[in-house]
């Protein structure tokens, strides 16, 4: 690298410095002559010399300032049952730009095995009848009427679904109806989806005649408010809305959920008769099938009429292990306090492991048998 030139006015004052001291070169000067007898004169006493300025102590180094913290994981990441599902970690990822699908909103009937549906706003009740489908990152809207019979926004009851996989979705009707649930079926896994509005929010059995396996996963979702309908032909008290009904079928995985069984009156249906509670937030009954190798663990249950109901049903005994969920204390009151947060139809009939290890959502305390416990047999 070149170094830099003396400016002119730097040259120039050198110059002169120079000829200063050229001029002093010549013969010394003769000194002066002493004067004639001139008083001694007193040398001044000598200056001393400046103190030394006290060296400064140097400053203490900053401290390092905190790493940033991390971001946050992707949802994909998060371990179900580790944290609490709520709007933020669940339905259409925030900046996903969806495009519409089937606006006439006819029923979708998809019979392509491995079709993926991504990023899109489906209209229509979507009927799964083929293999290792995908339904990610989309809204679902569901049909513009009322079915003819009990179906699901997504209905995997056919006898061809496996592996049907639907993760990361919105799914709220437009048009609420005692027929219409959130999914319904069996051989699906249901992964971090936001559902709202529908009858029940999860339909869980085994192909009626089919094998037993209902082969089912559903962990991270958010399912709350769900829409009662007075009217309903199946129940003279209207409807009973469950967060997640299963009624049959064997492995059955439920895990790190949030389900608030709250329920509101759809358009033109008479009031609720248990205010704003639904049915029940997880029911575990043997209506279709034996139940077999059912867990349901970590997941956060309120509200309803019961958070969690173990009914043996159609057979003579069941087997499902409930253990380390948090319960709320917002069930319907069936006077003098009485609630059930996890109500045991049959004592004699009913092996639950895992009953004990249950807690109270707000003071992580364990649950006990008894009115005040939360834990209640009824026979």
């Amino acid at each position: 690298m070149a170094r830099p030139t003396r400016s002119t006015g730097a040259a120039l004052a050198a110059a002169v410095l120079a000829a200063a001291l050229t001029a002093g070169c010549g013969q010394p000067a003769a000194p002066p002559p002493a004067a004639r007898d001139a008083a001694p004169v007193t040398p001044p006493p000598p200056v001393p010399a400046p103190a030394t300025a006290p060296e400064r102590t140097p400053a203490p180094a900053a401290a390092d300032s905190p790493p940033p913290a991390p971001a946050p994981a992707p949802r994909s990441e998060l371990v179900a049952g580790s944290y609490r599902p709520s709007e933020t970690t669940t339905g259409v990822p925030a900046g996903t730009v969806v495009k519409p699908l089937n606006p006439g909103a006819a029923e979708l009937v998809i019979t392509q095995d491995g079709t993926v549906l991504d990023g899109l706003e489906i209209y229509g009740d979507v009927k799964v009848r083929a293999r290792n489908v995908t339904i990610r990152n989309s809204r679902l809207h569901g049909g513009p009427g009322i079915p003819a019979s009990n179906t699901g926004i997504i209905d995997a009851t056919g006898a061809g679904v496996v592996n049907l996989v639907i993760e990361d979705n919105t799914i709220i009707p437009d048009r609420p109806s005692y027929y219409r649930d959130g999914i319904v079926g069996h051989d699906y896994t249901a992964r971090r989806n936001h559902i709202q509005g529908t009858n029940d929010g999860l339909g869980i059995f085994n192909r009626p005649g089919g094998p037993p396996g209902a082969n089912v996963t559903a962990e991270a979702n958010y399912i709350h408010s769900l829409t009662f309908w007075s009217n309903d032909p199946a129940h003279t008290d209207g409807t009973h809305n469950d967060g997640i009904q299963v009624q049959g079928g064997e492995n059955i995985r439920i895990a790190g959920n949030t389900i608030v069984a709250s329920a509101s009156p759809g358009r033109g249906s008479g009031p609720n008769p248990r205010g704003g509670h639904a049915g029940i937030g997880i029911m575990l009954q043997q209506n279709v099938a034996r139940l077999g190798n059912v867990v349901v663990e970590r997941n956060w249950v309120d509200d309803g009429q019961t958070s969690i109901n173990i009914d043996h049903g159609k057979f003579a005994t069941i087997t499902v292990t409930v253990a380390a969920n948090y319960l709320g204390r917002n069930q319907f009151d069936f006077g003098n306090g009485s609630k059930y947060p996890v109500r045991v139809i049959n004592r004699a009939a009913s092996s639950v492991p895992g009953l004990a290890t249950n807690r109270w959502a707000d003071s992580l305390n364990p649950l006990a048998e008894g009115p005040a416990g939360g834990i209640r047999f009824n026979g």
